[in-house]
């Protein structure tokens, strides 16, 4: 369904041009979810907004790279006519819904807006369409919701309206960025498993970005693993989490807490820190806090194959010892 070929993404600075994102590549299959994992300022998110097309401007550009969807590359499109594939073939999910949402236009207002774009010129159908979604992502009194605000609504609500405006139209892909952050623990497995049933429902394909290991075992079939704005590892979901290749992959599993750990066990931490756009390391980004660097990482390793679909870029994963899960 969507395919990114080496996406380079920059920002102007006052004193320089920094690189976010720099040579990502992953598809995107039909009917199955990709999750995007790593830490803050890893570059996951300014990859969704660079698909979407939704970079700041001016400072934010896609500096090279392609983004293939349904035999177009969104990169070159123009921008009246990648609003046409925005919110009708392409949706998002946001990460924090009251900033998502208008605070001074009503529910429906909102979400009949995108009717309006995509589908409808009358108003009356474009509400009726908006009440419908409200009730298909489990919004009880739907036609009464279409008439309040968003601080009306509780976080979780205000999530749904989020995934019912990127759903609105029936998209054949959905990124969801960080959909469950701001909510509590029960909320989130609330929204999750409402993604899951409509995207069997619909047979959307979701790209999921999360920080949040247990979300990708509980959500995706495959999974992308970025660090500083390039891709470590990436492979099914099952693969990367049964035979990790990365170290930087083997230091997020390890840092999860289990339930066999003994009360007194402290739980394992990555050291050091990630590093600066302005002062990214020549070579391996990770080898600042690698335990297993050698000389040979202040080179750029290229994308190796660990097996089918299993990719790692690491000049060392043959040599690290056997994982223990």
């Amino acid at each position: 369904m969507l395919e990114v070929r080496d996406l380079v993404t920059t920002f102007d600075t006052d004193s320089d041009t920094l690189t976010a994102v720099d040579g990502v590549s992953f598809q995107l299959h039909k009917g199955r979810t990709l999750g995007i994992v790593g830490e803050s300022g890893c570059g996951k998110s300014v990859t969704a907004f660079s698909i979407m097309r939704l970079l700041p401007q001016p400072m934010g550009k896609i500096a090279g790279g392609q983004v293939l969807f349904e035999g177009k590359d969104l990169v070159k499109l123009r921008p009246e006519e990648m609003l046409k594939v925005r919110g009708d073939r392409m949706g998002m999910i946001f990460q924090e819904p009251m900033t998502a949402l208008n605070p001074v236009h009503t529910v429906g207002r909102q979400l009949s807006e995108v009717f309006l774009l995509h589908r409808t010129k009358d108003k009356r159908a474009a509400l009726q369409m908006s009440v419908d979604i409200l009730n298909k992502v489990g919004i009880p009194s739907p036609e009464v919701r279409v008439g309040e605000y968003p601080h009306q609504l509780s976080g979780g609500m205000r999530q749904r309206v989020v995934i019912a405006m990127a759903l609105a139209c029936k998209p054949a892909v959905v990124i969801a960025d960080e959909p469950t952050t701001a909510l509590d623990v029960t909320i989130q497995a609330q929204i999750l498993e409402l993604m899951k049933s409509l995207q069997k429902e619909m047979g959307m394909a979701i790209m999921l970005i999360t920080h949040d290991l247990g979300v990708i075992a509980e959500m995706c079939d495959d999974v992308v693993v970025m660090y500083a704005g390039r891709v470590a590892e990436t492979g099914p979901v099952a693969k990367i989490f049964a035979s990790p290749s990365h170290p930087y992959t083997r230091g997020l599993l390890a840092s999860i807490p289990r339930l066999e750990h003994e009360r007194k066990t402290r739980l394992e931490t990555i050291d050091g820190m990630v590093p600066s756009l302005a002062d990214m390391p020549v070579g391996c980004r990770y080898q600042n806090r690698c335990p297993y660097r050698t000389e040979i990482c202040a080179q750029h390793p290229n994308n190796e194959l660990v097996g089918p679909d299993h990719q790692v870029a690491c000049h060392r994963w043959r040599d690290l010892p056997p994982y223990k899960a």
